[in-house]
């Protein structure tokens, strides 16, 4: 039952947070990016290579709850919609999903919900969280989002980085351009 209300909180607070629009346009990134990485490097970790597990599955894939692997479709949703842009910011957002996550997976082994063999720990979901978090940050600012638009309304546009002044200078009308 834990896997599922887990599931709901974030999703609700995922609605609410992200703007319908924005929301049905990430959902497949969120699909691929969350759902889909999940469930591979849950296989991996625990089907195949036995480093964690989970007890008191619901609807288990592969003795992975099917809820969370569900979870993580609206927390990349979130992790990507509200992406601060400046450098320092986006730096602590990282920060920020792996943190997150680490004190989730605490109360869960602490419940007796999750359990890790010898060879893992904490420390190295902490990292594993983080190096994913890295690799869809990645993914999306190279594939999904397009350089010139903002990622939510409450963040300022920017202009496109990689613009030359004469493509600036082809969008401006020449009453605009300065003498």
């Amino acid at each position: 039952m834990p896997w599922v209300i887990l599931a709901i909180v974030i999703w609700v607070v995922t609605l609410l947070a992200v703007p319908q629009e924005n929301f049905r346009r990430l959902v497949p990134f969120g699909i691929i990016a969350g759902f889909g990485l999940a469930l591979l490097i849950n296989m991996l970790g625990s089907s195949i290579f036995g480093l964690w597990g989970f007890r008191n599955v619901v609807w288990p894939i592969l003795g992975i709850p099917f809820w969370v692997l569900l979870s993580w479709v609206p927390a990349v949703i979130l992790f990507v919609h509200y992406l601060p842009e400046t450098s320092l910011a986006r730096l602590g957002w990282l920060l920020l999903f792996p943190v997150v996550f680490t004190a989730i997976e605490f109360l869960f082994l602490r419940q007796g919900l999750r359990f890790f063999s010898p060879d893992w720990n904490l420390v190295y979901s902490f990292l594993l969280s983080l190096g994913v978090h890295i690799l869809v940050l990645s993914y999306y600012l190279t594939s999904v989002r397009s350089p010139v638009t903002s990622l939510s309304p409450g963040w300022p546009r920017r202009e496109n980085r990689h613009e030359s002044p004469g493509d600036r200078e082809t969008r401006e009308s020449p009453g605009d351009r300065k003498r």
